[in-house]
């Protein structure tokens, strides 16, 4: 999908509110979708193919769910058209964890990732319907290795050189026998978590949150700290200590890191 034939082909709803100003297209992040930021309306637009897995439908779903809950964007509009998807998001003001801005005090950055992960794994789950549990996952992860979507060049360095279809083989043999399960954002990355004012003031990037195992987001983080130049043993540890987890169960971290690869 082309980012200018996208955006000339908006639905006519959506072209009244957004205007005819150009839109901005932000390439941060890993996101499928084509994302533009709109700066008069101080929101964000994904333009995406329909993708059953992940459809943009559901990350809206999340965000309506979340409202009140948590701080995350405003949906301003979605629609499904002629095999796209079009969501219209408000800005949350900040910056996001991984920004230079902050590596002049990396404590406080962990910290705040931290406690932004407790506060959301804290949510009450028992009316949510957003499931993301462990079946769901690995049904996911062996479609996207059917459909040939799983990227071997992209592996971890510790994955680099073994077949997609080896490493599945591997996380089938991994799979824990138990969930913790809570409420979990399902990418708790760095560039997915907002920061204003010395606390955290939203998260984005709510296309895989739902309930799921705690351990979903913990190995993200920390493979996210890692991969930002943060993941001495110091600050991984204060992470720890901030979330409030004495001993992380290191094969679910390894679990929860290598199926991500299936994403």
């Amino acid at each position: 999908m082309q980012p200018r034939n996208a955006v000339q082909e908006l639905p006519k709803d959506l072209r009244r509110i957004v205007g005819e100003a150009d839109l901005v297209q932000n390439t941060i992040g890993c996101s499928k979708a084509l994302v533009f930021y709109i700066p008069h309306i101080r929101s964000y637009l994904k333009i995406a193919a329909y993708n059953d897995l992940e459809p943009l439908e559901y990350e809206a779903a999340v965000l309506q769910w979340l409202k009140g809950k948590l701080p995350v964007p405003q949906v301003h509009y979605y629609a499904k058209l002629g095999g796209r998807e079009y969501l219209l998001i408000s800005e949350i003001e900040g910056l996001d964890c991984s920004r230079e801005e902050h590596r002049s005090h990396p404590e406080e950055m962990v910290r705040n990732l931290a406690a932004g992960l407790r506060r959301m794994h804290d949510l009450d789950i028992s009316q949510c319907p957003l499931d993301q549990t462990l079946e769901v996952k690995l049904k996911k992860a062996r479609s996207n290795l059917e459909r040939g979507l799983v990227d071997e060049n992209q592996f971890e360095p510790r994955y680099q050189g073994n077949r997609a279809e080896d490493l599945y083989a591997l996380l089938l043999a991994q799979r824990p026998a138990s969930q913790d399960l809570c409420f979990t954002h399902g990418d708790y990355c760095l560039p997915n978590i907002i920061l204003k004012d010395g606390a955290v003031s939203g998260f984005i990037d709510l296309g895989r949150a739902g309930v799921a195992d705690r351990y979903v987001d913990l190995a993200l983080a920390v493979r996210s700290l890692q991969y930002n130049n943060y993941g001495s043993p110091r600050l991984v540890e204060l992470f720890f200590e901030v979330y409030g987890l004495k001993e992380p169960d290191p094969a679910k971290m390894e679990f929860y890191t290598l199926l991500d690869e299936f994403s």
